[in-house]
């Protein structure tokens, strides 16, 4: 939570703003900058204080217009400043010096009318009088967003993004475009219209001054996926229901599953013409699905595994015979080295997003196909349609091709003579390449599909699952199966995962059904983006303008191509060159990060959306660029265009399958024996064994491993910045525990970072351990340690189930873990303890927690290690919006969705003196901070509790100093220091501050220049809170011309937790009091003392020296910052100096 709750900035401050941007020198695309900032800054302000969800500008916009009231004329007019704004990159200097004045006006009259407060005389003298706004003239064709006024059974009424001008949008039977002459019926629509929704109408047509489009698409920001949709085409129904259902269904684990995989891979292979044998091919597949084949029971049986062995075989033949000689004969020829293997492809025009399996280009024509290694549609073999070497193909099956050629159609503009290849290879059959037609009243469906799961998808963010609660597996027989499909499977697969609803407590649905509308909107938000939140959300990806994104760090443009680093076919990875050096300084991403890949043509704006993408995983960064190893190797480097003009972007990727992960884990903790769900549910304390004795001497860590094997289910451990709580508590905890005879230990944390530290200290150790996840996302120091890589001379299953049971410890981030839960059915655990738990939310957890192994508990005992005054997990949630109300949830201490377990687990476990130590401990020497430094935060933050170790580091006098510079003598004087620094006189953007800036750059230079030894990794540190900030600050750091200052770590507070520099700088930047809402957002009380999170771990990242910088007249406003402040005078530490003579040391210590 905010500290002192939502602070708006004042129209005076809008106002200052607008008229300091006209009286500026600056530029005019940086006065644009500016005024970008003012006019979203005033949106997002207002729509903040409502509980509405929107998805972009436009939304938040029209919203706002109508709810003051906003005449016609002056909406088309602030549309038409928005619109610029969004597309600057598009627009020349002269056409922005024409029209500056006209959109500082809209800016100013949108200040006027949210805010209540006229123009002042001093902006509006300057402000043109006879300016005429922008029209836009209406268009026969195209794509138009648009926003629901109202409407009936016929008509739809709305205001449409271009100008804000209204229209009427027929969908009726009488929109014969629309309905495809009567055979499509849109009527449902007006079931799901609300006011403020957004439509796209699809190749618009008018007809008297009426909208007449061919398709309608419902919230097309919610990208579903096509695979999401065609799953809803079920032989029992064909409702949004079965995806709800479908979520909470354990991840399946059988032969025919594995078989679709592996036939994938033999796709694979023939297009990269691979010439490895089929065992060759096999003992790959299983080395990279070890657990889930070793898991699989089927594989017990040595007649399923011989049928396996026979299927794959066929399946190999089959994909040899129809890709590599099938396809080409029907298609004319190809070129299978411009085989496109696995693209993805976003539609913000339909609002879905799918992968492809096979995609060639053909002389203009696509040729499409997707591959099935299952069945065709049943057909009786009395049918004169029956042939057992060629399939039917199955409705969602044409469902999913009937959706890429509509995206074809409409997102690509490629007519019906560019799609006569569109087809489904059916891998079991040997005559499984199937090509299809266009299905016009199929397709009509599934447009229908999509548009009720983004209106069931939002329903269920706002309102929850509760449907669920009584529906039964006949409720969602609507087309009243009765076969043995249904009886046998269908039915009993269904009742499975509704029956453990029913058959819940009402402590536990509400749990349930609470922390399901939780996942739910954190799901949507991380689609459509932060209502108040700029670059947030996968909509953000063709929402945002190019400036929003480079200002946010949030895309590398204008790469090119290093075709020199290309290897042999098949290409596994691509490397792009930086066209500016300073690229990588002012990014957001980092090695290991998930994106998207795309080219796009030079000097027009990258558009993630205008052809087919690569995923991929960032592998490495430098100075000059970016490799990124993609998800699906490609046979050829020419599938990656190369000519003159084509530059490339990179964007963050949206990682759906995490999501699916929660979703079964939460269905999990209900199939879970009652004693755990007791415990997890607070309606009994974790057993206890005082009589358990520790076998080894760990000194002073004695009684917290004592008390850590006397606990029989759970225990907290609390571990404050520096008191080593991996290296010593759960390293000691590790070591009493492999004392046991046969025990096994998961070491868990939430980030691959995190593990990469367990990895090390066990290294350390010389403790042996299997690393779960991939090379990508692991340091390849522990890379050997990788299953795949440990089980590398296993040549059968048996032999890999006996590496793993023999293994004693196994390390995965809990994002691996869920993914592979199979693992706990070829061995239980003993013990997992978890380290950084306080930055995982409880679903996160839960899964884990709930898992069986056999008829066993798949882990015995917990041991959670975190600090719950260090920042939590990150959420896009509001604090109301996680706030928990049901009363039997807040007796079990759930207050807010967005704490941890750990948190909520810590507050039952608190007594009157502190809490339960036979459930808690508390680590308290610390080894990183000076004395000094660590003063503060231990009293405001740790009622004094922490004590240095001591190291010598945390005791050292100051050193005597002879230089007359300032800076010198307050980086040797003192250990801790506030500089205030004034307000800026004009900053482009709040987020940006010169003048903090000058002086961190000014220390920074002092600190190279009297360090003994400077090494860019570990002498010096700048946190700020502010993406925007740190190209500020790195280019006046810069401007002393060191080139070892330029690597040195520039970051946020969010990316510094865990790390530590001898010398921090925390430059506060906000030059205005509504800044204090994001400064201070992770401030709760506790026993009645306000603690800062995000101050907390700013300042123990420093070793020997923090300097915090910041305007005292701001901060002021917090009463964290006021206590701060009146700590540094105190003690001699604060310093009120004007930034030229800071920066020249020109000032007394």
């Amino acid at each position: 939570m905010a500290e002192s709750g939502y602070i708006s900035d004042s129209a005076a401050s809008f106002y200052q703003q607008l008229e300091g941007l006209l009286d500026s020198g600056w530029e005019i695309r940086k006065k644009y900058d500016a005024l970008r900032d003012a006019f979203k800054r005033a949106i997002n302000q207002e729509v903040g204080l409502t509980n509405l969800n929107f998805s972009g500008t436009f939304a938040k916009l029209d919203y706002l217009i109508k709810e003051k009231g906003i005449s016609e004329a002056e909406s088309v007019r602030l549309h038409g400043t928005r619109r610029t704004l969004n597309t600057l990159s598009e627009i020349s200097d002269r056409q922005l010096q024409d029209s500056i004045g006209s959109d500082v006006k809209s800016a100013a009259m949108l200040v006027e009318a949210l805010l209540g407060e006229p123009i002042p005389k001093s902006l509006r003298r300057k402000l043109p009088v006879d300016d005429k706004p922008r029209t836009w003239g209406k268009f026969d064709s195209g794509n138009l967003r648009c926003v629901v006024d109202t409407w009936d059974n016929e008509y739809i009424h709305v205001t449409e993004e271009r100008g804000g001008l209204p229209l009427t949008v027929c969908y009726g039977q009488q929109n014969v475009y629309l309905t495809r002459e009567g055979r499509g019926d849109w009527s449902y629509l007006s079931l799901l219209l609300r006011r403020g929704v957004q439509l796209n109408l699809v190749r618009v047509r008018y007809d008297s001054e009426i909208c007449m489009p061919e398709l309608i698409i419902y919230e097309p920001d919610y990208l579903v996926n096509v695979t999401t949709i065609a799953s809803c085409f079920e032989t029992y129904a064909e409702s949004p229901l079965v995806a709800l259902v479908n979520k909470f269904k354990p991840q399946p684990n059988t032969l025919p599953i594995h078989l679709g995989n592996l036939s994938g891979q033999y796709l694979d292979e023939t297009v990269h013409r691979s010439t490895r044998s089929f065992e060759e091919g096999m003992m790959d597949f299983f080395r990279n699905n070890a657990i889930g084949l070793v898991a699989c029971d089927a594989m017990r049986s040595r007649e399923d595994v011989a049928k396996f062995y026979a299927d794959a075989r066929m399946q190999k033949s089959n994909v040899e015979k129809l890709i590599g000689n099938d396809l080409p004969k029907a298609v004319g020829g190809i070129d299978m080295k411009k085989a496109v293997l696995e693209p993805t492809f976003f539609s913000e025009v339909l609002g879905i997003q799918g992968r492809l399996d096979l995609l060639v280009e053909k002389d203009g024509e696509a040729v499409i196909v997707e591959q099935k290694s299952g069945k065709g549609a049943f057909v009786l073999t009395a049918s004169p349609h029956y042939n057992p070497n060629r399939p039917k193909p199955q409705e969602k099956h044409l469902v999913q091709l009937m959706l890429y050629r509509a995206l074809f159609v409409y997102e690509f503009d490629k007519y019906a003579g560019q799609l006569r290849h569109v087809m489904l290879l059916y891998s079991r059959y040997p005559e499984g390449l199937v090509s299809t037609a266009q299905r016009p009243e199929l397709m009509l469906r599934a447009i229908r599909m999509r548009n009720l799961l983004a209106y069931s998808e939002i329903l269920y963010a706002s309102d929850g699952v509760g449907m669920l609660d009584g529906l039964t597996p006949e409720q969602l027989n609507e087309k009243n199966s009765t076969g043995v499909l249904w009886t046998r499977y269908t039915r009993p697969e269904l009742n499975e995962v509704l029956s453990p609803i029913q058959n819940a407590s009402p402590l536990e649905r509400a749990y349930f059904f609470r922390f399901m509308r939780f996942l739910e909107k954190e799901h949507l938000l991380s689609k459509i983006g932060n209502k108040i939140k700029d670059n947030s959300g996968f909509a953000s990806i063709w929402l945002d303008s190019l400036e929003d994104k480079i200002a946010s760090g949030g895309i590398y443009c204008n790469l090119t191509l290093d075709t020199a680093a290309f290897a042999d076919s098949p290409v596994t990875d691509v490397t792009l060159r930086f066209a500016d050096t300073d690229a990588a300084d002012t990014s957001n991403f980092r090695v290991g990060d998930i994106v998207v890949l795309y080219p796009y043509k030079e000097n027009t704006e990258p558009n993630a959306c205008a052809w087919m993408v690569e995923r991929g995983t960032i592998a490495d960064i430098s100075v000059d660029g970016v490799r990124v190893a993609l998800r699906n190797p490609q046979t050829d480097s020419r599938v990656f265009p190369q000519t003159d003009g084509i530059r490339w972007a990179i964007e963050h990727d949206l990682f759906d399958s995490s999501t699916n992960a929660l979703y079964a884990g939460m269905h999990s903790f209900l199939t879970a024996p009652i004693r755990r769900r007791d415990m997890l549910l607070l309606q009994r304390m974790p057993e206890i064994d005082a009589g358990r004795c520790r076998k080894g001497d760990y000194g002073d860590f004695n009684t917290l491993v004592d008390r850590a094997k006397q606990a029989r289910e759970l225990f907290l451990v609390i571990g404050p910045p520096g008191t080593g709580k991996t290296s010593f508590g759960l390293l000691n905890i590790l070591r009493e525990e492999l004392l046991e005879a046969d025990t096994s230990i998961l070491l868990l944390s939430y980030t691959n970072r995190a593990v990469d530290e367990i990895c090390s200290k066990l290294k350390e150790q010389s403790i042996d351990f299997i690393r779960i996840g991939s090379e990508i996302s692991c340091d390849k120091a522990y890379h050997a340690n990788l299953l795949r890589n440990k089980i590398q001379q296993c040549r059968t299953g048996d032999a890999v189930a006996g590496t793993l049971k023999d293994a004693r410890v196994v390390c995965a981030t809990t994002a691996a873990l869920n993914s592979n839960v199979n693992l706990f059915k070829i061995k239980r655990f003993d013990l997992a303890i978890v380290d950084e738990a306080s930055q995982i939310l409880e679903p996160h957890l839960l899964g884990l927690m709930c898992a069986r192994s056999g008829n066993a508990d798949a882990i015995s005992r917990f041991v959670l290690i975190g600090d719950h005054k260090q920042l939590p997990a990150v959420v896009q949630q509001t604090e109301a919006e996680s706030r928990v109300t049901e009363p039997e949830l807040l007796s079990i201490g759930l207050t807010d969705c967005r704490r941890s377990l750990f948190e909520r687990l810590l507050s039952s476990f608190k007594t009157v003196d502190g809490y339960d130590c036979r459930y808690v401990y508390m680590l308290t020497r610390q080894g990183r901070m000076h004395r000094d430094i660590a003063d503060f935060p231990n009293e405001a933050f740790y009622g004094g509790r922490l004590d240095v170790v001591p190291l010598p580091h945390q005791l050292a006098a100051n050193t005597a100093c002879t230089s007359t510079d300032g800076i010198c003598r307050l980086l040797q004087l003192r250990r801790v220091a506030f500089v205030a620094s004034e307000k800026p006189e004009m900053s482009v953007s709040a987020k940006t501050n010169q003048v903090e800036a000058d002086m961190i750059a000014a220390m920074v230079e002092r600190i190279f220049r009297q360090a003994d030894h400077f090494d860019d990794s570990a002498t010096v540190g700048v946190i700020v809170p502010y993406r925007n900030q740190i190209a500020t600050v790195r280019n006046a750091i810069d401007r002393y011309g060191i080139p070892a200052l330029h690597s040195i770590t520039i970051d946020t507070v969010e990316r510094f937790q865990g790390s530590q520099r001898d010398y921090i700088i925390y430059g506060l930047t906000v030059q205005q009091r509504c800044q204090l809402n994001f400064l201070t957002d992770n401030v709760f009380e506790e026993d009645g003392t306000l603690i800062d999170r995000k101050l907390n771990v700013a300042m123990t990242r420093a070793r020997k020296h923090l300097t915090i910088v910041g305007n005292p007249d701001i901060l002021a406003g917090s009463a964290v910052y006021r206590r701060l402040m009146d700590f540094m005078k105190s003690r001699g530490c604060y310093f009120n100096v004007a930034c030229e003579k800071f920066c020249a040391g020109d000032f007394s210590v």
